[in-house]
């Protein structure tokens, strides 16, 4: 594994919540494959896939709520195998993470696969069909993590919404590592290598902490924590689930015969 440090730098209001556009600085670093190319004075991050390797980089800092947006251009690329990722994944041998993963495609529908772990049980796939081309331009990937809610966000639409429910696991009891990559997820064309994909500096709004500090992380006088889907978002919401759903787990009987239990928590 390849530690090489290159990345995010954040501006800080108070010790605990981390706030402001981000630049590729000393706050993030390469865990693995290739060294990223930092270019455009620090504002854009390249990660490579060629048939050595795949690429990958996390934070150093340690989160406990926030809002955390990345700006991505995926490779241009026929192989589906292709997989451009950034999520927020915690450190336990009972993981909570939380993905998207933008899939290689010859030409629309493309397609986008958002996940969840849940306490180290994943499976819980939903797969979009973006209303634009991720390899042609810059696109926002979002998520708000508080202790009520989640909420993934396209380009400030939302399409995934998890609400805390009591009877029900909710990840809010470890704390997060922001993360990004490009790896092959199965057969990819070697003529068409490398595979380029291109992360952007972006706001990142955090309660930043210790490994076993997200405690601190639940106040409500961090703006997320009391954030709700305005009128707006679930018209944008709804829409979304309407239109550009391609596929959810709770409906796939043939996968799960009986429901999940946590799909009652899908607002």
């Amino acid at each position: 594994m390849v530690m090489v440090v290159v990345a995010v730098v954040a501006a800080a209001q108070g010790q605990e919540e981390t706030t402001g556009f981000v630049t590729w600085g000393n706050n993030y670093y390469q865990t693995w494959g290739h060294q990223a190319l930092v270019i455009n004075k620090t504002s854009e991050l390249q990660l490579t896939l060629d048939k050595n390797s795949g690429s990958g980089f996390e934070s150093q800092l340690i989160y406990g709520s926030g809002y955390f947006n990345v700006r991505i251009k995926a490779p241009q690329t026929t192989s589906t195998g292709v997989i451009t990722s950034f999520y927020l994944i915690s450190r336990s041998s009972r993981h909570d993470e939380l993905c998207f993963q933008i899939l290689g495609k010859n030409g629309p529908p493309y397609l986008l696969n958002t996940n969840m772990y849940l306490y180290g049980e994943g499976g819980k796939d939903q797969r979009f069909r973006l209303w634009f081309d991720p390899t042609k331009d810059y696109h926002s990937y979002s998520f708000l993590w508080n202790p009520n809610q989640l909420v993934f966000y396209v380009d400030d639409t939302p399409i995934r919404v998890y609400s805390k429910n009591p009877d029900v696991y909710y990840p809010s009891v470890q704390t997060m590592f922001l993360m990004g990559s490009v790896q092959n997820g199965s057969i990819i064309d070697p003529k068409q290598m490398p595979y380029i994909a291109k992360f952007q500096a972006s706001k990142i709004e955090g309660c930043k902490t210790e490994f076993m500090g997200i405690d601190k992380c639940t106040d409500p006088k961090f703006w997320w924590n009391r954030k709700q889907l305005s009128s707006k978002e679930k018209t944008l919401y709804l829409n979304a689930r309407k239109t550009y759903l391609d596929y959810d787990y709770c409906s796939d009987r043939q996968r799960y015969p009986k429901v999940p239990q946590e799909c009652g928590s899908y607002t």
